[in-house]
């Protein structure tokens, strides 16, 4: 364990130790101020909605705040509902200084409860949920990330309250409905924010295609992207448009490059889309979410199964392998006929 590995565990182990125990059902009691921590990337973002829902229709009058990453502060601002939103950093960070001055001043608020639905923390973010609770956490089961990152996951277990509930299905937005107890009739989908006011209709009909993720597990190599935009199908009166920063390779009439300046815009444009095609978890989910036909391309790895759209007019094309490049030109056009058949 390098040094910073080893001040971080101490420093959390502290706050941890330091924390006051469970405050007696202060989770069952009716309360008018909510914190709710949230997962930090924008697809999971997205799939949390129905349970951030599902807090609001359980306590319909109280007022409800959400810890968010940076990356999604405008998603989170953007929520019907939601009273306050406030940036914090949990996992594997000390720095800066104005995060713990945000720690503490939300600590004084002494929300009702707080409750945590970003169940992969490290030591450090179990220490930082706990310090922002005040004895009244109300946690997901954390899943298990590593012994070395998670060595304090026992000390955490006796200062937090558990959600009993556990999911109906092996899927992420059920993991997450599980915090709020009773899933069935649950909507599994809540339609994301978007920048209503953008106009799309100087690009006509269109088909959204993303083809880089925020992972290289769901991102495809130049040479592949330039390969599978060549063979895409052409429709009269349908162009694409790929989000890229760069201009295409691929040359093609009916093919414009662009990339939102936020992911609101983007939202906008996947809401007016015949259709999307993406290998990004976040595009993937923002466009099921509207019910926007979508092909949605990823490996074969078991544990993205978790994270298939619940809802839709979707195709999933999975590769054979545990690399996206297996995906066939070939075979990614013919699906896209079949969507466009949806």
């Amino acid at each position: 364990m390098n040094f910073k590995k080893l001040l971080i565990n101490q420093i959390a182990k502290w706050m941890i130790g330091s924390q006051p125990l469970v405050i007696s059902r202060a989770a069952e009691l009716e309360p008018t101020r909510i914190l709710v921590i949230c997962y930090d990337a924008i697809g999971d973002f997205i799939l949390s909605l129905p349970a951030i829902d599902g807090i609001m229709n359980k306590y319909p009058t109280a007022r409800i705040d959400l810890v968010c990453s940076q990356r999604n502060e405008v998603l989170a601002a953007s929520v019907q509902g939601i009273d306050q939103c406030h940036v914090i950093t949990l996992n594997d960070t000390l720095l800066p200084l104005s995060m713990w001055r945000k720690i503490r001043q939300l600590r004084q608020r002494q929300y009702d409860v707080v409750i945590n639905m970003f169940d992969e923390p490290d030591d450090i973010a179990m220490a930082k949920m706990l310090s922002l609770a005040n004895g009244r956490l109300l946690s997901l089961p954390l899943r298990f990330k590593s012994l070395q990152q998670q060595k304090l996951l026992p000390l955490f277990n006796e200062k937090a309250t558990l959600a009993p509930s556990r999911p109906t299905q092996d899927h992420f937005v059920y993991r997450m409905l599980s915090v709020v107890g009773e899933q069935s009739g649950a909507a599994v989908t809540i339609p994301s924010p978007y920048n209503a006011k953008l106009d799309t209709s100087g690009y006509g009909r269109y088909m959204l295609v993303n083809l880089t993720g925020s992972q290289v597990g769901n991102s495809m190599a130049d040479e592949q992207i330039n390969g599978i935009l060549a063979q895409l199908p052409v429709y009269p009166g349908v162009s694409y448009l790929v989000f890229s920063k760069r201009p295409l390779a691929c040359q093609r009439q009916d093919m414009t490059a662009l990339f939102p300046d936020t992911i609101l815009d983007a939202a906008k444009i996947i809401k007016d889309a015949q259709g999307v095609i993406s290998t990004d978890t976040s595009i993937i989910h923002i466009s099921s979410s509207f019910g926007v036909p979508t092909l949605v391309l990823m490996s074969n790895e078991s544990w993205r199964d978790a994270f298939i759209p619940l809802s839709g007019r979707n195709i999933i094309l999975r590769s054979t392998t545990d690399n996206l490049s297996a995906l066939s030109p070939v075979e990614i056009s013919r699906q896209v006929d079949a969507l466009m058949a949806l």
